[in-house]
């Protein structure tokens, strides 16, 4: 194929993939709408389309079906939140102060109203869906991987358990909270975060 060939036939792939990735975010936004809206309740396919304003043929060229749909949603939170972090431990050059960034940053979700409604109603949409306990650890692997870098240079004995123990905890403050609809307390934060680093050190 001559060179002027392949650049027109990367250029046609090229506007079809943006065109998917343009599709898809709509129909990301458009479910996690639909979710935040309807929570508890499961969110209709019917319902996601509509607010994308797309149709079902499109829906389904990207996503098997609701459960897909859900679980892409939390995907690109998850996604969002890693940014986030990252960012914020950017700014710190100790590990240690590294770790106190990254459990903030978590707990952080709780105090930003339009993050908290969309977690809540994603989190609740997960227990209901037949993945729930492993793709949710699939899912948000990442923020733990981004735990273990810091938590190994700050010379913890074993850095394997003390990133899961701080990883555990402070998902399970972070959902907590989003249960009770309400952001941890602040000097209940400082606490939590001393006592995530003392544990730590102690190991």
């Amino acid at each position: 194929m001559s060179s002027r060939a392949s650049a027109a036939v990367d250029r046609a792939l090229d506007k079809r993939q943006r065109q998917a990735a343009a599709d898809v975010e709509r129909i990301l936004v458009a479910a996690a709408t639909v979710m935040e809206r309807t929570s508890p309740a499961a969110p209709r396919v019917a319902d996601i389309v509509a607010e994308a304003g797309t149709s079902n043929k499109t829906f389904y060229r990207y996503f098997t079906g609701k459960d897909d749909v859900i679980l892409a949603v939390m995907e690109r939170g998850v996604g969002i939140v890693m940014s986030y972090l990252e960012h914020q431990m950017s700014k710190e050059p100790s590990p240690v102060a590294q770790i106190d960034r990254w459990i903030r940053g978590v707990l952080a979700q709780v105090g930003d109203p339009k993050l908290a409604s969309i977690s809540r109603a994603v989190t609740r949409q997960l227990t209901s869906t037949p993945y729930s306990g492993q793709e949710d650890l699939q899912l948000t692997q990442p923020l733990r991987d981004l735990l273990y870098g810091p938590v190994c240079e700050s010379g913890v004995d074993d850095p394997a358990r003390g990133t899961d123990s701080v990883y555990t905890a402070t998902l399970g403050l972070m959902r907590r909270q989003l249960s009770l609809d309400e952001p941890a307390d602040a000097a209940d934060v400082e606490y939590f975060v001393s006592f995530c680093l003392k544990g730590l050190s102690a190991g």
